[in-house]
């Protein structure tokens, strides 16, 4: 299975680190990266049933035990497409917006 990054996943995972960097030590922002990991890596070997998944195609996964979820959808049989990561500390409505 083949992993692939919209825009806004790739500038919302940017902005994510830089508030974690900001705020958080250097080994709480490792365990972080290393959630990232475990979930792309189940995510590859096609454990994709595990996650929570709304009406529409897209699904999401909370990044371990903290407040991000990683929304993303799968494309066809052979790739995955991660649509966004979003702080659920911010304004719930601001998902529907940016998942458009």
């Amino acid at each position: 299975m083949q992993i692939k990054y919209s825009e806004i996943a790739n500038s919302s995972f940017l902005e994510i680190l830089e508030f974690l960097e900001k705020n958080w030590t250097p080994k709480e922002i490792n365990i972080f990266l290393d959630d990232v990991e475990i979930v792309l890596k189940s995510l590859v070997e096609g454990k994709i049933k595990q996650y929570q998944k709304s009406q529409s195609k897209t699904q999401s996964a909370l990044i371990g035990k903290k407040h991000i979820r990683m929304f993303f959808r799968k494309e066809d049989e052979n790739s995955i497409k991660i649509l966004l990561f979003f702080d659920l500390r911010q304004n719930p409505k601001k998902i529907l917006d940016l998942l458009k």
